[in-house]
């Protein structure tokens, strides 16, 4: 009897098996250690726009122009804002994760991307519209 008990006691003594010594103290493992800690989730990546910065030599929708956002281990959505509305417009694309600029006048603006924790990049927007020349005359487009 103290043979098997003295094997019950080793294997409690190496993680395998409990033993409480035919009544005394409970003996602990001496393998095993703490339990490891989760993995802490992957911190998010840079957050780039693509192509950038963008150029337009006409106005209007016809001249649309987009980019895609991307940011390594992000899974959320993202918001772009045009810092001159009379230059450039913004809006949401037709696919995730990209968005549609809209020359609106001659100049330049920034448009800013961020994501939902506020990390931010930018797309500079540079419009310039040339006048037309017809029979002496000037006209712009």
């Amino acid at each position: 009897m103290r043979a098997l008990l003295f094997a019950a006691c080793v294997l409690a003594a190496l993680g395998i098996a409990g033993c409480s010594g035919g009544g005394g103290t409970p003996v602990q493992p001496i393998f095993g250690g703490p339990t490891p800690s989760p993995s802490p989730s992957p911190v998010p990546g840079a957050l780039t726009a693509s192509p950038a910065p963008l150029s337009f030599t006409n106005t209007g929708a016809a001249y649309n122009q987009s980019f895609l956002v991307t940011e390594g281990n992000y899974t959320g959505s993202f918001t772009a804002t045009s810092q001159n509305t009379g230059v450039a417009t913004v809006a949401a694309g037709s696919q995730t994760n990209t968005f549609a600029v809209t020359p609106q006048g001659p100049g330049t603006t920034t448009i800013v991307v961020a994501d939902s924790a506020q990390r931010m990049t930018t797309v500079g927007i540079t419009v310039t519209v040339s006048p037309i020349t017809v029979k002496g005359r000037s006209l712009r487009r």
